[in-house]
């Protein structure tokens, strides 16, 4: 049983200034496989916002130290799994997969869509090997994992993980969108779905690590694509997950998602917030969705 200590100042009506990231001392942590270890900790969970109906109350949680992927897995990595398991994905075996079309705002059950053609049959991945693999379902992110001695992290984990010590925070960077004018993730800038300004360098997905890391020092925890975790949804939740390690309801119909992705929008109730939840069904793939791996300490 892990011993949970005061509620930190900073989840108080008084909000300390954040520093900006060059100008903060990040914590020290181990490298392992292109995983960091976070110490795990007491951190402010969800939102005290009525407009975040599915992430009230706000809570104390405490998670314990683990290993996260310190960026989303790549086409790389996951054709390297595909090449030694002859692994086929959920899409491949549909023989369709959902993709966005931009110039009617709509989602279409694509044929011929997948992880190695995620826009259409004729769209490719060559080139594109640091690119988030996308088109994946909860499954194929699974069977994943599971090839690599890993697992997917939980709701919590993640939530922790892209807060980094920072609790009155809306953002993975700090309380604004942007910072000193700058974008701090891939999203969509402009009038949505009929223009994308591409103010962030980017319109669609982008490679991994094009902005500045967390204090954790992860990469993309906000925008390029949803990412998978192990939960079960449930809307109610938060009023009664346990306050230690919380791992989501036992059962469901739909998986967590979390951190936006390049269709998310700057509006009030971006998708970019640490707190934003999101799900869909596990067996569903998309051009905006992918995952990272998280391990147990060991």
């Amino acid at each position: 049983m892990i011993a949970l200590v005061p509620w930190p100042v900073a989840w108080g009506v008084q909000q300390a200034p954040v520093q900006p990231l060059a100008q903060t001392k990040r914590l020290s942590l181990e490298s392992r496989g292109g995983m960091l270890r976070l110490p795990g900790g007491l951190f402010a969970m969800g939102s005290s916002e009525q407009r975040d109906e599915d992430a009230r109350p706000a809570h104390p949680v405490v998670i314990g130290p683990f290993w996260l992927d310190a960026a989303p897995v790549t086409n790389k990595q996951f054709a390297v799994f595909v090449e030694e398991t002859q692994f086929f994905t959920s899409a491949e075996r549909r023989g369709e997969s959902l993709v966005f079309d931009d110039s009617v705002g709509t989602w279409r059950m694509t044929p011929g869509a997948d992880w190695r053609h995620p826009e259409a049959p004729e769209s490719s991945i060559l080139g594109k090997d640091n690119y988030l693999v996308v088109q994946v379902s909860w499954y194929d992110a699974v069977a994943f994992a599971d090839w690599a001695g890993k697992r997917l992290p939980t709701e919590a984990e993640i939530e922790y993980a892209s807060r980094a010590g920072l609790d009155d925070c809306d953002y993975p960077w700090g309380r604004s969108l942007e910072l000193h004018g700058t974008c701090q993730a891939n999203y969509w800038q402009g009038l949505f779905p009929q223009s994308d300004e591409g103010a962030d360098g980017f319109r669609g997905l982008s490679p991994v690590r094009q902005f500045l890391p967390n204090r954790f020092g992860l990469y993309d925890m906000a925008g390029n694509c949803w990412q998978w975790c192990a939960d079960w949804y449930a809307t109610d939740y938060y009023g009664r997950s346990p306050a230690e390690n919380p791992p989501g309801p036992a059962a469901g119909e739909v998986r967590v998602r979390r951190g936006g992705c390049w269709l998310s929008t700057a509006h009030a109730r971006s998708a970019l917030r640490v707190c934003h939840r999101n799900y869909a069904p596990p067996g569903e793939s998309t051009n905006h969705t992918g995952f990272r791996c998280a391990k147990s300490d060991q």
